[in-house]
């Protein structure tokens, strides 16, 4: 893509847990007796070891964070400006998440066969379940044309709405703010499918295999706008 902007948002929540982490860690070994068979605890910065000795870890906690993250609902309804041509040849990403899903879809491949749009639309509004979202993405994957400009809209739709029955997925900027559980394994994502843009961010590249506009917790104005003119430059090279 001409000029195109690498807008990857890493994971800064997981990065500065194991940052914390690992700086607790490590104070705790410089605190320890290494021969004490005590009970031992040590806290730093929110984030808690428990020990029956020097190098047998048996509890980390963390404090739960309260959610302090912006939210925002621009609307917009500029829909022409965000649809796909008419006639277009997929790039070499979208053909390989094709392929793979045509193999297996990860996070979805079921869905009502009397969905329609707003049927969709309606779920990445409003649901909170997690099934709801997954069907609503499948839909959008194999009605893409119909999907795609709504769905660029909703970006700069930073509404929470939430999700309940979410097993152990994983989804660092949720755990920080304590509306998930870690339970030390599970299935995880980038987006923040706990708002309205973040739900359409995620759709938008499970159809497309990109990742050049990523929603996180912390998404603001500014990042909605320059991730709305990232798509029309994807559309754009899409009728050359």
């Amino acid at each position: 893509m001409k000029n195109q902007k690498k807008c990857i948002r890493l994971q800064n929540s997981f990065t500065l847990f194991i940052m914390k982490l690992f700086s607790t860690l490590l104070a705790f070994f410089f605190l320890t007796n290494c021969t004490s068979q005590e009970t031992n605890q040590i806290e730093i910065d929110g984030i808690k070891v428990t020990t029956n000795d020097s190098i047998s870890i048996t509890k980390i906690e963390t404090k739960e964070v309260k959610d302090t993250f912006e939210y925002f609902t621009i609307l917009d309804t500029n829909y022409q400006l965000y649809s796909l041509p008419k006639a277009f040849e997929k790039p070499q990403k979208w053909k390989n998440v094709d392929s793979a899903n045509q193999e297996r879809e990860f996070y979805g491949n079921d869905y009502p066969e009397h969905y329609a749009l707003q049927d969709v639309l309606s779920l990445i509004d409003t649901t909170t379940s997690l099934f709801d979202v997954y069907a609503a993405k499948s839909w959008c994957l194999q009605n893409y044309e119909e999907a795609f400009p709504h769905l660029i809209s909703r970006l700069s739709v930073k509404e929470k709405i939430g999700l309940k029955h979410t097993a152990d997925l994983i989804i660092w900027d949720r755990i920080g703010t304590g509306d998930l559980k870690f339970y030390g394994h599970g299935g995880g994502m980038q987006e923040d499918i706990f708002t309205i843009a973040g739900r359409a961010s995620w759709i938008l590249n499970e159809i497309t295999g990109e990742d050049f506009a990523v929603v996180h917790g912390n998404l603001t104005k500014k990042q909605a706008k320059e991730f709305k003119n990232n798509w029309i430059d994807y559309i754009e090279e899409l009728k050359e």
